[in-house]
């Protein structure tokens, strides 16, 4: 059942792009920073609202809880690297750096997740999976080192600029903190994969997913944003609604998918999420970039899920 674990993160990366294009939008609602809403508050809004969404789901459907040993640790191991990393994110963000510089770090994740995965778990790819991994991180690498090179390169690939990413960790603290997100991710991930088994798939997201609401929302309290969840003209609540509404129902695959895919393979296919967002950019946002600069990425991305599928 490999196949399926695949279309089921290959879903839930469809509906994240989704997440992260409505996202987008809301934060450029407006000509002013008073026409929109604090990032705290719309993660805040939008972790509330999926960590409500997933508790229903799981009570209604009936389903048992299944909770075995070592679930509840798993599940505050995760969640709360996962406030580390989303801090660590957002520092990254606040530097104002090149995000065209930031983006790329993350993609190089599951390459390390293989290790990281093996330590705690014991999970070893097969050869022909190991080779899905690696086409897979090159491909979603270069899609993102595209966007720098038409930025910075003007459209000329260089050598230089496939390396520029790392070149910039000794200068920029945006690219330096994106790389510990990173790290961190590579761990946080692996425990997902166990909570997701030790227990209820939407139980474990939703517990998981409390942590997140917490901090973002007593991060959004503290800074003097708590006013704006509620701020019709900032696009709240409605907006955080959506959001959240969208980001459980891609949390939830993921963890569905965990139930039949090892960690490695399910971080790196998460990483399709790269050529979703570019997909949906073009389409609803009207983003006009040249595809067929970035084919061979995309080539290398299907050539690398191939692999996994049928290793």
């Amino acid at each position: 059942m490999i196949w399926f674990g695949v279309v089921l993160t290959i879903l839930g990366a469809t509906i994240m792009a989704f997440y992260a294009i409505s996202q987008r939008k809301l934060f450029s609602r407006g000509r002013s920073d008073d026409d929109r809403p604090a990032e705290s508050v719309v993660s805040g809004s939008a972790m509330i609202v999926g960590a409500i969404a997933l508790f229903s789901a799981f009570f209604l459907s009936g389903q048992a809880a299944d909770v075995q040993p070592g679930f509840w640790k798993f599940v505050a191991m995760t969640g709360t690297l996962n406030i580390v990393i989303s801090y660590c994110g957002f520092k990254a963000m606040q530097t104002k750096d090149d995000v065209s510089l930031v983006i790329p770090i993350r993609d190089t994740t599951p390459s390390v997740v293989v290790l990281v995965s093996w330590l705690i778990t014991g999970e070893v790819p097969t050869t022909l999976g190991y080779i899905g991994i690696i086409l897979l991180v090159m491909g979603t690498y270069t899609l993102n080192v595209q966007t720098l090179v038409d930025k910075l390169y003007a459209g000329h690939w260089s050598w230089r600029a496939f390396l520029e990413p790392w070149l910039a960790l000794g200068r920029l603290r945006g690219v330096r903190y994106a790389l510990v997100a990173s790290c961190i991710g590579c761990v946080a991930i692996t425990y997902d994969g166990l909570a997701a088994r030790a227990g209820n798939p939407l139980l474990a997201i939703a517990c998981v997913m409390s942590f997140s609401a917490v901090a973002h929302t007593a991060r959004a309290g503290l800074t003097g944003f708590g006013k704006q969840f509620f701020e019709l003209r900032r696009g709240m609540p409605w907006g955080g609604i959506g959001l959240g509404l969208l980001y459980a129902t891609s949390a939830a695959l993921y963890y569905s998918s965990f139930r039949y895919l090892i960690v490695a393979y399910q971080a790196t296919v998460k990483r399709t999420e790269t050529l979703m967002v570019l997909i949906l950019a073009y389409v609803i946002l009207g983003e006009r970039k040249d595809f067929r600069t970035r084919l061979v990425a995309v080539g290398l991305m299907v050539a690398g899920t191939v692999c996994i599928i049928w290793h």
